[in-house]
């Protein structure tokens, strides 16, 4: 009986430790990255790591740590500042999750936890707007114990999608009238939540899912999207932040860039030129700031006051890594997602396909509006998520794992 336990042990506390990890990431982000030393460490005792084999994962992340640790020795070591190493620590999670001997009950448990972590925080929002204000929000609507608004309403887009597949499959949840009661507290949340991203991402994909999920129905499905947006514009937080989005591109054809389309059009014009100039291994990781100071002296682009300082950055997962890294970089990173993209439309598994393929979606279209793959809130669900595939229950933890 003994031996019995602890080889379950071996094969299933990896998956828990995965849950854990999604619970942290909405109610405390600080914490996800000790919930993935977990991980690590219990991935390691359950010996699945003897599975790894050289893959396209494996190949292009190996590519990606190259250049990566390369300039974390020639810019940032001797200031003691890691930030190289930060922004692709979530990588490894594609190849070791790949390998694991997944079914259809585990990967419905890790969606479980990440709706009832988003459920949770939803509840704290409630009782936030009730006056319960152990936080300063500053001005961010009720994002719980979210950090930011900004990856905050990318995870609510996320779980919002889930949820729409949850509503009409029982396989998803343990039935849609709760997963439609927690739709409707996750969409009053995004929509009094000043994240325009997450907004944009889920508005535009749950039309989409719409008209993929009902064919027969595709005018209904249209519909219901428009009237979806027209429910979501009774929010004046929602109507605000969306009338100053327009005024805010209308200042910067003026002549006015201090604003926050403005300097996201600044930086992506920016990391262009960075490019043009570096195009093979990109200006370095991490140096995206002290390039554009650069640019800025050269007069190639506009002077920004020291309040932006901590701002500046590509705005832009892809322009990131083509500016930073160079060809180098980017090549890797377009052929890793997509791959991702290609291999989640071939699932058969109607809720494999249906999540990898939002997933990615999500992700793509979202990293067009910030840099979310150095965003662990959005970078690690996206691994994690993207890396799972079934047909491997057979497989078994080695009973002499050390």
């Amino acid at each position: 009986m003994g031996a019995k336990t602890v080889l379950w042990c071996r094969e299933k506390v990896p998956f828990m430790a995965l849950w854990l990890v999604f619970l942290t990431i909405p109610l405390a982000i600080s914490l996800t990255k000790y919930a993935a030393i977990i991980f690590l460490i219990t991935f390691l005792w359950s010996g699945y790591w003897r599975q790894l084999r050289p893959n396209i994962f494996v190949l292009t992340i190996a590519i990606i740590f190259i250049i990566n640790i390369y300039d974390l020795f020639r810019y940032h070591l001797a200031a003691n500042d890691y930030e190289p190493v930060r922004h692709i620590w979530y990588l490894w999670f594609l190849p070791l999750v790949a390998v694991m001997p997944w079914q259809k009950k585990d990967y419905v448990y890790l969606l479980r936890s990440f709706i009832v972590a988003l459920t949770t925080n939803g509840l704290i929002g409630i009782l936030q707007v009730l006056g319960w204000h152990f936080r300063d929000l500053l001005g961010q609507g009720p994002i719980g114990l979210a950090q930011t608004h900004i990856t905050f309403s990318m995870m609510l887009a996320s779980g919002l999608l889930l949820l729409m597949f949850a509503i009409t499959e029982k396989t998803l949840f343990w039935s849609p009238r709760i997963a439609l009661g927690i739709f409707i507290l996750l969409l009053w949340q995004l929509m009094f939540t000043i994240g325009r991203t997450g907004q944009a991402v889920y508005f535009i994909l749950a039309l989409l899912v719409l008209l993929w999920m009902f064919p027969r129905y595709r005018v209904a499905g249209t519909v219901a999207g428009f009237v979806l947006a027209g429910i979501a514009l009774l929010s004046p937080v929602l109507r605000s932040r969306w009338i100053q989005a327009v005024y805010d591109v209308y200042l910067f054809f003026n002549g006015w860039v201090i604003t926050s389309v403005g300097l996201r059009l600044v930086y992506a014009h920016s990391a262009i030129q960075m490019f043009a100039e570096h195009p093979f291994f990109g200006v370095g990781a991490g140096q995206f700031r002290t390039s554009y100071y650069d640019l800025a002296r050269r007069g190639l682009e506009p002077k920004l006051p020291p309040v932006v300082d901590s701002m500046i950055g590509p705005n832009n997962s892809f322009l990131a890594y083509l500016s930073e890294l160079g060809l180098f970089g980017f090549i890797p990173l377009v052929i890793l997602i997509g791959y991702l993209g290609i291999r989640a439309w071939r699932h058969s598994d109607p809720l494999l396909r249906y999540v990898q393929v939002v997933t990615w979606l999500w992700f793509v279209l979202g990293s067009f509006a910030d840099t979310f793959i150095w965003l662990e809130g959005q970078a690690i669900p996206f691994a994690i998520l993207m890396a799972v595939q079934y047909g491997q229950e057979k497989r078994s933890a080695p009973e002499n794992a050390f």
